[in-house]
């Protein structure tokens, strides 16, 4: 009787350490298994990163050949764009400074035309160009001056700006001006037309 007891005992305990240790080697593997999927993870972002600076560094090449090439101020990487309605794409802008004194200036998209027709006067269209189409440093007038773009004298500067077309775009050709504007004076530094067609 007592052997039958001290075997249901230690049969117990056998089952209590075997469990013990199967939880043990779960939790090690549950937690290896964490850690590779979040390296894996920071690696595929890392490489998102790596491929946005890399593209954007081939953009800065043609804008400075752009700057050096024409007597332009004022540059933009595709003037003639076209995009699917929910698509995104990265652009620049370059500008030159030929003044002999810092610019501190501030940059606006504005709409001259849209596939419904006239649309230079909409100033809701022209709010969503700056906030919701184009991905930039917005400064509406220059009012903010932390947000104010600073360029050296004889300098140029170049700018990464996202375009994301939204989902509920009218498809048609959208007329585009690019203006920046000296904070100093208020007035028009240099501006560009982008046509950007929305399929």
């Amino acid at each position: 009787m007592r052997t039958s007891r001290y075997r249901r005992v230690l049969n117990s305990r056998r089952a209590s350490l075997e469990i013990s240790i199967q939880a043990i080697v779960i939790v090690v593997l549950a937690m290896t298994l964490l850690g590779l999927g979040l390296t894996f993870i920071k690696k595929m972002f890392g490489n998102v990163d790596v491929l946005s600076t890399g593209t954007f560094e081939k953009i800065q090449e043609q804008l400075q050949r752009d700057l050096v090439n024409s007597n332009e101020k004022l540059v933009f990487s595709q003037t003639k764009v076209t995009m699917e309605r929910g698509g995104e794409k990265l652009f620049g802008w370059g500008v030159k400074n030929v003044g002999s004194s810092k610019l501190n200036y501030w940059a606006e998209f504005t709409p001259v035309k849209c596939p419904t027709g006239e649309c230079s006067n909409d100033v809701r269209f022209k709010d969503e160009l700056n906030t919701k189409w184009f991905s930039f440093k917005y400064n509406p007038q220059g009012q903010n001056t932390n947000l104010l773009y600073e360029l050296d004298a004889a300098s140029n500067q170049f700018v990464r700006v996202n375009l994301n077309i939204p989902k509920d775009a009218d498809p048609g050709l959208y007329l585009i001006d690019m203006s920046v504007y000296d904070d100093f004076s208020d007035e028009r530094y240099a501006s560009t037309d982008l046509f950007v067609t929305v399929t």
